[in-house]
């Protein structure tokens, strides 16, 4: 089980209110990161403004158009992806951006590989079943899930490159953080991990 650290991060979420997609913004000793830049670059740039420190790093959870809307109108700025997720980034009609009228195209991503890694001290799982390349990031005692993991429910399996029966395997991966972790999802409400393994169906159906 990975232990329990005490928080010190600076924690803000921007809710696009069209899709509901979650992005976060984070600050740690003057250095701010990004989680999946959505439709709320505005928004996310207004937050900036009041941070003093610099944006260094740029991680998407999966290459969705919902998650990586904005990711243009940060420039020269790192932009992290698991590698399984090159070619949906790279196509509209994968990450769905075309069916919005729009042909977003992610092609200046920095891709890592495996199953775990460590980029700029926030550790990276790969987590595939909603998209191939789908991962999870933590950071002390916090998990970013993407749409991996929601409150009551895991993100949908049957779009371009989602694999249920993946899927329901890469569950298995919250069993090892620590149950007071909190998860921040890729919609909805942040929630604590231990309540979700009492109320999730698919947490509790875990074998």
């Amino acid at each position: 089980m990975i232990p329990l650290i005490l928080n010190k991060l600076e924690i803000l979420s921007a809710a696009d209110e069209n899709f509901g997609e979650n992005s976060y913004l984070l600050r740690e000793y003057g250095n701010i990161y990004i989680i999946d830049p959505g439709f709320n670059s505005a928004e996310l740039k207004r937050m900036i403004s009041g941070f003093d420190g610099r944006v260094k790093a740029i991680f998407l959870t999966h290459g969705h158009y919902d998650h990586i809307a904005s990711i243009a109108d940060f420039p020269d700025i790192i932009i992290y992806a698991h590698s399984e997720e090159k070619k949906l980034l790279a196509d509209p009609d994968l990450n769905l951006s075309s069916f919005t009228g729009e042909k977003i195209r992610a092609t200046n991503v920095t891709f890592y590989s495996g199953d775990r890694n460590e980029l700029e001290g926030f550790g990276i799982y790969h987590t595939p079943g909603h998209t191939q390349g789908s991962v999870v990031i933590t950071r002390e005692n916090c998990i970013f899930s993407g749409d991996t993991l929601f409150e009551d429910s895991v993100g949908r399996s049957d779009l371009p490159t989602g694999d249920g029966v993946k899927l329901k395997e890469t569950l298995k991966i919250f069993k090892s953080f620590h149950p007071d972790s909190m998860v921040y999802p890729g919609h909805g409400m942040p929630f604590s991990l231990k309540e979700a393994f009492q109320y999730n169906f698919f947490l509790r159906n875990i074998k």
